[in-house]
């Protein structure tokens, strides 16, 4: 399971995540497509399990600060009050 780092913005309550670290699938895909044999297949699959490699959160769990590391993926949250969202930058 990869883990992340939550950012939230309060100015739009937007939540951005920034990969913490990655697991075992998305290492074996990321070593695969780095071979040569692989490299040389122009219509290269990235098949990383994306539904277990994806952010998830209980966000009832982050507001009051205890995670559930069976529930959420994400390891730490930052309340961004002076970056301006990359969303919402013009």
């Amino acid at each position: 399971m990869c883990l992340y780092r939550g950012t939230w913005y309060p100015d739009c309550n937007h939540i951005r995540f920034e990969l913490h670290l990655f697991c075992r699938e998305l290492l074996r895909q990321l070593n695969r497509i780095n071979s040569a044999e692989e490299r040389a297949n122009l219509a290269l699959p990235f098949d990383a399990d994306t539904a277990g490699c994806a952010p998830h959160v209980a966000l009832a769990d982050a507001v009051v600060g205890r995670g559930d590391p069976w529930r959420s993926n994400v390891v730490a949250w930052v309340t961004s009050l002076e970056e301006v969202c990359p969303d919402c930058e013009g």
